[in-house]
């Protein structure tokens, strides 16, 4: 699945690091039209429609590390290493 595969270390602790994925998840739905739920340990997303139409993925938390996987559409493709540095940002902050 994953075209984007990133892990950092958790130094918050699971609950922590999962309210924080939870509220990256909020600002991705309010900004992005993504959809989102948690299975698990596991944060599941995708974008039916907007501008990341196609995108999916998956956010683990788990108490020594957090894992981002995501799948983009082909038209986003191209975009992959862009998408993949703010993707990077984002669990930097969120773990940081």
């Amino acid at each position: 699945m994953a075209q984007i595969d990133i892990r950092r270390a958790n130094p918050l602790g699971k609950a922590t690091a999962r309210e924080r994925t939870e509220a990256l998840a909020r600002r991705l739905e309010a900004k992005f039209d993504i959809r989102w739920q948690w299975k698990g340990d596991d944060l599941a997303f995708n974008a039916p429609q907007g501008p990341a139409r196609g995108t999916a993925g998956t956010i683990s938390v788990e108490e020594s590390h957090v894992r981002v996987q995501v799948a983009l559409p082909l038209l986003l493709r191209a975009f992959k290493g862009r998408v993949e540095d703010r993707v990077k940002e984002e669990l930097d902050k969120l773990v940081g």
